[in-house]
């Protein structure tokens, strides 16, 4: 019995074909802005999380005073994130850090050697977190050498006084475009270094950054000084799991298991949760705002339904005389709005879906549908044809069927 409503619902906006058009374009739009803004709420939240805890399957380790003291591992955290040491002093141990390679899932580890300082270009001084080069920081971090050389591009009896700069640090503080700046003389500590290439990544870690050579770097600085480690977790690894594996193997190593000082990883969560907070509630907000736009399609769809009673009046009369009851009269126009509802949210899905893969390939980001959203509008516009399609569908199931029968 149910198919042969739909039949008819689908004969009847066929029929009317531009009146159906016109009541779905509101619907339409709605559910694709609705879309369009949670799924926008979920890349902001990935691209934000990963920018914050660094991407790639990179994750930081620092030595703390106090492991245990949740204040001093989220500011450690925030400064190994931004390619700053911690102040838990230089715990760190070669030897120690080729053991975490043997982990499983742990493809690679890179010590981080920094020091801020100020250099010169052209006259200007800037601070600048200046960094050790060393064989795999390039492929750790998958950095981009958008101009010039990587230091290890050139012979080794070269590098002394060669450097990579990141090109945010270039354009933002020296007002040098990157493609100008391969060449130009930098001023470190009473030593004169050469840019050999540009750097760019939206790590947070290395976008800062001036890289030289291990030699150069020993040679100006303290040898030894591991600010912190990073390790690289394999794709599809359970990243939690694996860094406590390192961590607490780093504290075994160093005999500070249980002790309070020692190693931790890092831990951004509450910069996350913050972030996550306020784009939850920008969402609701707008959300609000593009269900306002539904519940203007909504009457809209009541007032076709309406007009549609109107028209019909006969044949309802008609189908009353021969012995349809009120429900069945009522239950055709509700099938009737549904539907129209329903093809509204599928066809506002798919352009919703539209849009998202489009940014997604700007962005060069990757994520799967959310089936959740896709349930939502599809429960969520039949919801919406049954709540506006009630009204025109009870007065056409009132209909007195004598007057309906003599209407023209």
């Amino acid at each position: 019995m149910i198919f042969e409503y739909i039949k008819l619902s689908i004969n009847e906006l066929f029929n009317n074909k531009l009146r159906t058009f016109l009541s779905l374009i509101g619907i339409v739009i709605g559910v694709a802005v609705v879309y369009i803004i949670f799924s926008i709420s979920d890349i902001a939240n990935v691209a934000i999380t990963s920018n914050v805890n660094g991407n790639n399957g990179a994750v930081n380790i620092n030595y703390l005073n106090d492991k245990t003291n949740p204040d001093e591992v989220f500011y450690a955290s925030l400064s190994s994130s931004e390619g700053y040491g911690s102040n838990g002093g230089y715990k760190f141990n070669l030897d120690y850090l080729e053991e975490l390679k043997k982990i499983e899932n742990i493809t690679d580890v890179l010590p981080h050697y920094s020091s801020s300082q100020k250099i010169t270009i052209d006259r200007k001084m800037v601070d600048i977190n200046v960094k050790r080069n060393s064989d795999n920081f390039v492929s750790f971090y998958n950095l981009n050498i958008i101009y010039g050389k990587n230091i290890n591009d050139y012979p080794e009896n070269e590098r002394q006084n060669l450097a990579v700069v990141s090109d945010k640090i270039l354009k933002n503080s020296f007002k040098i475009s990157p493609d100008k700046a391969v060449g130009k003389t930098i001023k470190l500590k009473n030593r004169l270094f050469t840019i050999a290439g540009v750097s760019s990544s939206t790590n947070s870690n290395v976008n800062t950054m001036m890289l030289i050579s291990k030699e150069a770097y020993d040679s100006m600085f303290s040898r030894g000084t591991i600010q912190y480690a990073s390790i690289k977790i394999a794709p599809g690894a359970d990243i939690k799991e694996t860094t406590k594996l390192a961590v607490d193997k780093l504290n075994e190593l160093n005999g500070t298991l249980n002790s309070k000082n020692g190693y931790a990883e890092e831990d951004l969560s509450f910069i996350i949760n913050q972030i996550k907070q306020i784009t939850g509630i920008l969402s609701i907000v707008m959300s609000v705002i593009a269900s306002i736009s539904l519940l203007v399609a909504g009457i809209g769809v009541m007032n076709i339904m309406l007009v549609s009673v109107v028209e019909r009046t006969r044949e309802i009369g008609v189908k009353r005389a021969l012995g349809a009851s009120k429900g069945a009269i009522q239950f055709q126009f509700i099938v009737e709005s549904s539907l129209l509802t329903l093809l509204g949210g599928i066809f506002g899905v798919l352009i919703g879906i539209g849009v998202i893969a489009i940014a997604l390939q700007l962005l060069k980001m990757d994520m799967p549908i959310n089936l959740t959203y896709i349930m939502y509008a599809v429960v969520f516009s039949i919801s919406l044809g049954v709540i506006f399609g009630f009204l025109p569908a009870k007065r056409a199931a009132n209909l007195n069927i004598i007057e309906a029968i003599q209407s023209e």
